[in-house]
């Protein structure tokens, strides 16, 4: 009986039209099936982490130096994510140098199906990179499951190793001491 039904579709390039056909006819229905690619598979994978919001301009840091910068992300499935769930960086990189250090962020909040969350990634550049104010790297960063397989869109963001801006002076030092030792 099975290899009756088999037999109707063919070839595989017979069935992956035939698969196409059905898609339209009923890929825009209520169901969501418009994701599904006609090898089976649906790209759920990307869905479950969309970037709404990222630092859109260049970050500049100096070597050694962080800062933490904040991004929004959406679940746009319909399932929560389960918890041991972390923000990496991407395994693909682009160009061959790392300007940023490893980091990995446990997401400790929950994020449920068709909701949003603020995720703090915390950048801090290598202290081997030597500054260049031309050179604009491009740093990916991605969530990771509980057993560690990377999910979502990749988030690119964008940064540049630059030279400090300017040294603290002795007295500059000597006053900030003095306001902390007050505020004890």
């Amino acid at each position: 009986m099975m290899h009756q039904f088999m037999s109707n579709f063919g070839d595989n390039a017979e069935f992956k039209e035939k698969m196409q056909e059905f898609g339209k006819q009923f890929g825009n229905n209520d169901c969501g099936n418009k994701d599904w690619n006609f090898d089976g598979k649906k790209d759920w994978k990307a869905a479950r982490a969309v970037c709404t919001k990222k630092p859109e301009g260049v970050i500049k840091l100096a070597p050694g130096a962080a800062e933490i910068v904040d991004i929004e992300v959406l679940n746009d499935t319909y399932w929560p994510w389960k918890q041991g769930c972390s923000l990496t960086l991407a395994d693909e990189q682009p160009g061959t140098e790392m300007p940023i250090e490893i980091f990995s962020v446990p997401v400790e909040q929950e994020i449920k199906g068709k909701s949003s969350g603020t995720f703090s990634v915390p950048l801090t550049m290598s202290s081997h990179i030597i500054a260049d104010s031309e050179k604009v790297y491009t740093v990916m960063v991605t969530f990771r499951g509980p057993r560690g397989q990377a999910y979502g869109t990749p988030i690119p963001i964008k940064v540049m190793c630059v030279l400090a801006s300017k040294q603290a002076s002795e007295v500059e030092i000597y006053k900030l001491a003095i306001k902390l030792h007050e505020q004890l």
